[in-house]
């Protein structure tokens, strides 16, 4: 009966010491991803996911996310929200006009 109970034992611990190592993985993927990107194309993004967040809670949407980079410089990054329908929408936001919201994206 020890030997089951202590094989039991030995694969929980093996278990949680997997889940451990994924969860401080994650972490530092995420913090070395905040820390090593470019201070000025942050603070674009995090400009234009403002106005991606107003503009989407006015169109009963959820707001995802926006690149960091400018790909085209013309103020506006690329931007993606879910609408009512769980479809993915994309938008462009700017970042350095004085526009009050997002625009829909012109498909090319």
């Amino acid at each position: 009966m020890n030997k089951i109970e202590q094989n039991q034992q030995s694969v929980f611990n093996g278990f949680n010491l997997l889940i451990a190592t994924i969860i401080i993985t994650i972490i530092l993927i995420i913090a070395l991803s905040n820390i090593l990107e470019d201070p000025a194309s942050r603070q674009i993004r995090q400009t234009a996911e403002k106005k991606l967040r107003l503009f989407a809670r006015g169109y009963s949407m959820n707001a995802i996310n926006c690149e960091g980079i400018d790909r085209n410089n013309n103020g506006w990054l690329n931007c993606r929200a879910d609408d009512r329908r769980g479809q993915t929408v994309y938008l462009e936001c700017p970042y350095n006009f004085p526009e009050p919201e997002c625009r829909y994206r012109e498909k090319s």
